[in-house]
């Protein structure tokens, strides 16, 4: 089975007014198997589907995380979290193969003096996630990783500091590995930032170990409507399962 799964920072909170064109473009034009989405509000059509899952992250903001598959059975993984919205879990099931646990991450910006960090709260995510990531929680798990993490090794080189490397180190150390390196040898742009000039890759897969002979593809989708609709553009993988 050839399956295709896509992330993508949907930008709701700037981009209110193209949320069904959004919807449309992500379920119909792109034509994944797995969603993972991110600053996100679903549309009606979707809200109670047995294969949708999405939280807010709430107070003032109205949109959140989730996750949403094409055909496939999808099941909620309750975590204890403060950062229901930004971390969702699930499993899917692959017929005549198994199951998938796949993460929706969000890198939750909060701030720390003058300066909005996520780092901070994507290490406290990862601790919450621990129990799954060690397979101490529903036994050893086959895992996507993929959403916006607000951080990328480029900060490091930028102010010469190590705070995003141990970050990534960590997801390596849970034995999940980068998508995009068999396919990149740099740094490849997903986000726009209207104050930045720099490429800035924020968004990312990481998949179990196990599961890399499987990995046949990784692409970040870059288009005029992608443009439109977002400042981050959608990431792909495809498995041969």
């Amino acid at each position: 089975m050839n399956l295709k799964i896509v992330t993508w920072n949907m930008a709701y909170w700037s981009h209110k007014a193209l949320l069904k064109e959004s919807w449309e473009y992500l379920v119909n034009e792109i034509d994944a198997d797995i969603y993972l989405f991110q600053e996100a509000s679903p549309p009606e059509w979707l809200e109670n589907k047995p294969d949708f899952l999405w939280f807010e992250i709430g107070s003032k903001r109205n949109w959140g995380s989730g996750i949403f598959t094409k055909g496939l059975s999808l099941r909620h993984v309750p975590i204890q979290t403060p950062y229901i919205g930004s971390l969702v879990v699930g499993e899917v099931e692959i017929p005549d193969w198994g199951t998938l646990t796949v993460i929706s991450l969000y890198g939750l910006l909060e701030t720390i003096g003058t300066v909005g960090y996520a780092i901070t709260t994507l290490h406290r995510m990862l601790s919450d996630l621990t129990g799954i990531l060690n397979g101490h929680v529903g036994g050893r798990r086959q895992i996507i990783l993929g959403g916006d993490l607000n951080a990328s090794l480029q900060c490091d080189q930028n102010d010469g500091g190590k705070a995003h490397g141990i970050f990534f180190q960590r997801l390596e150390d849970f034995r999940l590995k980068n998508c995009f390196e068999p396919f990149y040898k740099d740094f490849v742009q997903t986000h726009r930032h209207h104050l930045s000039k720099k490429p800035w890759q924020n968004d990312y897969f990481f998949i179990s170990r196990k599961l890399v002979k499987n990995l046949k593809s990784c692409t970040v989708l870059d288009n005029e409507t992608v443009r439109k609709l977002s400042d981050h553009n959608p990431v792909m993988i495809e498995l041969e399962l």
